[in-house]
């Protein structure tokens, strides 16, 4: 993903960004190391690359996961994607490393020992079409303009998938799958710009959203929010099942919300519960899959003003992160999403696209997915933070998004 080849000011940072098929269902991940011209090179050593990539590499599902991971054209040539097992794994490199001396011929072992290969950055370089040729996903970026729909033309003689990156709005997206692209990577969600009225929510979905809401507000009363939950039949159930499943681990058996409360504390109980009302709102895949990135987004947002000092903001940062899909997750603009829920005036602006003092928040969440470091610095800057502490918030927030997912994933208990 060309965008995310730039390097940062310090240390280094790992992004994530969704694939889609062209259907706009889920396909897989796509991750990219970013560093600093200074440092070491982070796949130096066996040992630290080994480390880095199991420490990194997507961990929500139980099942095997299709990630592409890119390595610079060294790692590549010191063998460094062997560190990580084949299966699901499609190793990423840049057209132009076709021309180091050897690579050509490493990406071809890669390939006989099980190795998927993406090749991007792609320009169709004749110097570089024996490379092309063992691709099964050739990687044009978005930012080709024009030239877009000729290259993924042209990608077609190679036999692999053409995967168009660095995708960011809706409009770059209906342009790419235009151009007859097969899979579609980026945060191209984010805003849709559907027009009201073509869809309206549903009672379900408004009981979802207000209690999300409730949930989200610093002085919350567990006492009235478990009356609620409980007075709601299909979440209740829903809750208790996960409650009682082995991803949650509490050890006996959970009767009712209350006794929840009791055995694993308010505020870890809150927090699966956000989760299973975000992935209740829909369940087709690919708001599935904006529902994890939502609930990341809300782990970073809430990480980021606990490492700035400001407790305040953690949870009406949280709810804003939570509710940053609203949109791609219901099919409805944001504005009539939220229109019956109260949610706080500075929020709703932020999420309708507005200016209010949550903008930057979510300008900086925006920057840190696209991978501009420079504007994330900036934006990291006014809350006094750096870009190691953004690294690290962005990193537990991939993490803690990847256990919670993977617990809701565990299959539920059959009954007696």
């Amino acid at each position: 993903m060309t965008t995310n080849r730039k390097t940062c000011a310090e240390g280094f940072v790992v992004t994530r960004q969704p694939v889609f098929d062209r259907k706009l269902k889920p396909w897989g991940t796509s991750m990219c190391f970013a560093q600093s011209e200074q440092e070491e090179p982070l796949f130096g050593d066996e040992s630290t690359a080994g480390i880095l990539l199991e420490a990194y590499m997507p961990q929500r599902s139980r099942t095997q996961e299709r990630t592409m991971v890119y390595f610079p054209a060294k790692a590549v040539l010191e063998n460094a994607p062997r560190l990580l097992w084949p299966e699901g794994l499609l190793v990423e490199v840049d057209e132009a490393a076709a021309y180091e001396p050897g690579l050509t011929q490493v990406a071809e072992d890669l390939k006989s020992a099980g190795y998927g290969l993406v090749v991007s950055g792609w320009r169709n370089d004749p110097a570089c079409s024996r490379l092309s040729r063992l691709a099964d996903v050739i990687g044009i970026a978005a930012a080709a303009g024009e030239a877009l729909e000729e290259l993924v033309a042209a990608a077609r003689a190679t036999g692999a998938k053409i995967l168009v990156n660095g995708l960011m709005d809706w409009e770059g997206m209906l342009r790419a799958r235009a151009a007859q692209a097969d899979m579609l990577q980026g945060f191209f969600f984010h805003r849709m710009n559907l027009r009201p009225g073509g869809r309206s929510i549903t009672a379900t979905q408004l009981s979802r959203l207000r209690l999300l809401e409730c949930l989200g507000k610093p002085d919350a009363d567990f006492k009235t929010l478990s009356r609620l939950v409980e007075a709601d039949a299909a979440l209740t159930y829903r809750l208790l099942v996960f409650l009682n499943s082995a991803g949650f681990g509490l050890g006996r058996k959970v009767d009712s919300i209350p006794q929840a409360v009791v055995l694993a504390g308010w505020q870890p109980l809150q927090k699966w519960l956000e989760i299973i009302l975000l992935v209740d709102l829909s369940p087709a895949a690919r708001h599935q899959e904006l529902c994890y990135y939502a609930a990341q987004r809300a782990g970073f947002l809430k990480r980021l003003a606990r490492a700035a000092g400001r407790e305040r903001l953690v949870s009406p940062l949280s709810l804003l992160g939570l509710l940053s899909y609203v949109e791609g997750i219901l099919e409805i603009p944001p504005a009539q999403a939220l229109e019956q829920v109260p949610v706080d005036e500075a929020i709703r602006s932020a999420l309708c696209g507005r200016t209010s003092s949550y903008s930057p928040w979510l300008a900086l969440v925006r920057a840190m997915e696209r991978a501009d470091w420079d504007e994330a610095v900036r934006l990291g800057a006014g809350a006094g933070l750096c870009l190691a502490d953004l690294s690290r918030c962005y990193r537990e927030s991939f993490v803690e998004a990847d256990t919670l997912f993977r617990a809701l994933s565990t299959p539920e208990p059959s009954p007696a």
